[in-house]
């Protein structure tokens, strides 16, 4: 085998996990550049057959599928063994048909037909040995120098609306591609604010639809069928891998980050699990804060703002009256001198002003599916923001990432 085979097989190997390129980078030892080059061979041979002396292989990368031929002294007789002889990855496939066959040399030529494992395929006992194996890329937290001649000030990164699984009709369809865009946006914005500021707080808001479906049967929260590109766990896998990292980036350009659970209308119970779950993560680290309760209104203050989140699927403008009257917010919202409600959910940009407090409708990065097109929601700028607060005078100006 070739080395560049080799590279090959582990590669699409490693692709059913569904990780982002620094990864796949790091556990092959090669560069993100190579990775992607890779890649690319991969989808221009989606099938591809590379033979040995004994062995055969066919793989189909987008139907998820591994067929094997090996002539060998020894006639397999369990899936363990067949597994091992054809070096399949059981945690990752599922052998589906198999067949094996004494040669008139004497040898013993066996085919096996796998494809990668569904929710369905997947057992308690394989999510056990998922946890106790599993081990997220880290960035190493080196906080950045404060420069005394630069302003202090607090941020909000919004990339509200993600839906990471969502199927779009444009064909921006590559899951390891939309993690690395996630991270390589929020980290654009904070390198925008950081070259002008010194940041205090960085308040990062999540869910707000970062997935597309909230149960294995592709679904929203209220049972809407949805067109996925990626089964409902390897979405929650990779959703989860993308904010510790992104987290973690935004630790080293900051004081601290405070994150912000604003459940969507699509992903509102998995999304209360993915906040749970980076907060016992990161209960070590003192500069990670998290504000997880099971509420669809969130608010805090920083400085002489006071903010308030929902998602917006709601009538907007009665948002304010909501957070004056709230009874864990009134009174902060009573203090403040500025006063602000953000929301998401419709995937374009929009603000306006209702008796003194600006309501910020966030634009989102997400593509265009099938629903919206057939019903001419289009051509929206696909976007994030970061939102830059001074304390004593509020909102100073405003950061976009466009794609």
């Amino acid at each position: 085998m070739t080395e560049n085979q080799d590279l090959l097989f582990q590669l699409e190997a490693l692709l059913g996990m569904k990780k982002s390129k620094k990864f796949y980078a790091e556990r092959l030892g090669i560069s993100e550049f190579e990775v992607n080059e890779l890649i690319k061979e991969l989808r221009e041979k989606p099938e591809e057959t590379v033979k040995f002396s004994t062995e055969e292989r066919k793989v189909n990368v987008e139907k998820g599928t591994l067929e094997s031929t090996i002539v060998s002294d020894f006639d397999p007789k369990s899936d363990i063994e067949l597994a091992k002889l054809h070096k399949i990855n059981l945690n990752k496939y599922v052998i589906t048909n198999y067949w094996s066959k004494m040669l008139p040399s004497g040898k013993f030529t066996s085919s096996v037909f796998s494809k990668l494992k569904t929710p369905n395929d997947y057992s308690p006992e394989d999510f056990v040995k998922f946890l106790e194996n599993y081990k997220p890329s880290n960035i190493a937290t080196v906080k950045a120098e404060k420069d005394s001649a630069k302003k202090h000030v607090d941020v909000e990164i919004s990339l509200s609306d993600f839906h990471l699984a969502k199927r779009c009709v444009d064909g921006d369809n590559d899951p390891a591609s939309r993690a690395l865009r996630y991270f390589n946006v929020a980290q654009s914005l904070i390198h925008n604010v950081r070259a002008i500021y010194n940041v205090n707080t960085v308040v990062l808001p999540i869910s707000n639809d970062f997935f597309h479906t909230d149960n294995y049967q592709n679904q929203t929260t209220q049972g809407t069928p949805q067109d996925v590109i990626m089964e409902y766990s390897s979405e929650y896998e990779l959703g989860f891998s993308i904010l510790i990292d992104t987290i973690n980036m935004l630790r080293q350009n900051c004081s601290e980050v405070n994150v912000v659970l604003v459940q969507g209308n699509h992903d509102k119970t998995k999304s209360f699990y993915l906040a749970h779950a980076l907060e016992v993560f990161f209960k070590n680290d003192y500069d990670v804060n998290f504000d997880r309760t099971h509420s669809v209104i969130k608010g805090l203050t920083l400085g002489n703002t006071f903010i308030g989140w929902h998602h917006g699927n709601c009538k907007i403008d009665d948002l304010p009256l909501l957070f004056a009257t709230h009874p864990d917010f009134s009174q902060a919202f009573g203090n403040a001198k500025y006063r602000e409600i953000h929301t998401g959910d419709k995937h374009h940009y929009m603000a306006k002003d209702i008796k003194g407090v600006r309501i910020q409708q966030m634009p989102s990065l997400s593509g265009i599916d099938r629903w919206h097109l057939d019903n001419n929601f289009v051509h929206s700028i696909r976007a994030a923001l970061a939102l830059v607060y001074d304390a004593k005078l509020g909102k100073i100006c405003e950061f976009e990432h466009r794609i």
